[in-house]
């Protein structure tokens, strides 16, 4: 055979071996609950409540944003766009990326 055939082909066969390994090491990353299931899920959730007051657990960086009591205006795949009571008669809309919920509650 020519080497080049030989080579495409031990290079498919690395790469069949390699995307079963990945799919395997994502699926246990999402069992263990380390991986996100995907924000595809949750946006159809959000948008369920859309007009509802739900409390936001937010992943947090520098600043702690667990219990983010809001109503839920719109969202789409990425986004949400929630307007949060801030005290009297304060109210501010934020724009929250779904990737930084870690999880919703009806209030």
């Amino acid at each position: 055979m020519d080497a080049m055939a030989v080579f495409g082909f031990f290079a498919f066969l690395m790469v069949i071996f390699l995307w079963s390994k990945v799919n395997r090491l994502e699926r246990l990353l999402r069992e263990n609950g380390i991986r996100p299931v995907g924000s595809k899920d949750l946006a159809r959730r959000l948008a369920g409540m859309t007009g509802q007051t739900v409390t936001l657990t937010l992943y947090s960086d520098d600043w702690d944003m667990s219990g983010l009591i809001c109503r839920v205006l719109d969202t789409d795949e990425v986004w949400a766009l929630v307007r949060a009571d801030e005290g009297k008669k304060k109210e501010r809309e934020m724009l929250i990326r779904l990737d930084s919920v870690k999880s919703v509650k009806k209030a």
